[in-house]
């Protein structure tokens, strides 16, 4: 073969090079064959995105089961699912609320303030946020935190379970006894959490005393650290007064005889098989 021959060779052998190492995986054959590290097209890399709006966006709609982990890895707060983002952030006020937190809240949840007599200290100073993301979490109703770590970010673990009442909670929820935004007396404690521990008297009676019918525990007796015989806010008939008008009671013909006699020796204050709540000693 002349020189002239071969140098035609070699050229025509260098353009079809050419065109056959265009496609990258025909390129890796022989770019790796002559060159080592050269990446192999053939291995598909998988990047992880913390934004979960994004992990659905970026990720193949071909892929559905990447699809369906990517979406259920996140529970999404709805506006910022759907990017609604000036719902609660000025646009032109570098991002910033565009109201107070409780006044966000209240654009689409139940105003507590209305629905409680005493709130819970964030629910009160509307710092929703010590408790909720406002975006996103892996935690049911957009939680920070789960169970009792959430509590215990603001209350004294070790003072609560010194409590008689919570020293054999070991790692039961908090909220199975206490609402997390209010309620109607100064714990909090949620309809009938009381029954947990103590007997459920609507179980037992026909007729329910006031306080027991309306699940609150809270109007006669008070905290587990109260020291007080039957945890009691008062003793006695003082107590029973703070509700029913003494002159109407003692105005009664049947009071009038029993003279310095305790409510508690003919009454039940729970509730009974009669109307009256009369003791089964007295009826019968």
């Amino acid at each position: 073969m002349d020189k002239r021959n071969y140098v035609s060779y070699l050229l025509v052998t260098a353009v079809a090079l050419l065109f056959w190492t265009c496609a990258p995986k025909y390129s890796y054959r022989v770019k790796s064959f002559l060159f080592d590290g050269v990446p192999n097209p053939y291995e598909v890399k998988v990047s992880v995105i913390t934004d979960s709006i994004l992990k659905e966006d970026s990720i193949s709609s071909k892929n559905s089961l990447a699809k369906k982990i990517a979406r259920n890895e996140f529970n999404l707060h709805e506006p910022y699912r759907e990017r609604k983002c000036a719902t609660c952030h000025d646009r032109n006020n570098m991002g910033k609320p565009k109201m107070s937190i409780i006044a966000l809240c209240a654009q689409c949840h139940d105003d507590f303030s209305q629905e409680y007599e005493v709130l819970h200290g964030p629910v009160a100073t509307g710092n929703c946020t010590i408790c909720h993301n406002p975006h996103q979490s892996k935690l049911n109703s957009l939680l920070q935190q789960d169970g009792q770590e959430l509590c215990f970010k603001c209350h004294d673990a070790n003072f609560t379970e010194s409590s008689t009442i919570h020293k054999d909670i070991k790692d039961t929820n908090c909220t199975e006894c206490h609402n997390p935004h209010g309620g109607n007396n100064n714990f909090n404690l949620q309809t009938e959490s009381c029954y947990q521990c103590h007997d459920n008297f609507k179980k037992e009676y026909k007729f329910l005393h006031g306080p027991v019918a309306s699940s609150d525990c809270s109007q006669c007796h008070t905290s587990h650290n109260a020291g007080t015989p039957k945890l009691l806010v008062e003793q006695g008939d003082k107590l029973c007064y703070q509700c029913h008008n003494i002159l109407d009671v003692k105005r009664n013909e049947h009071h009038q005889k029993i003279a310095q006699s305790s409510c508690l020796s003919c009454h039940n204050p729970h509730g009974e098989k009669n109307h009256n709540l009369l003791n089964k000693q007295i009826v019968n």
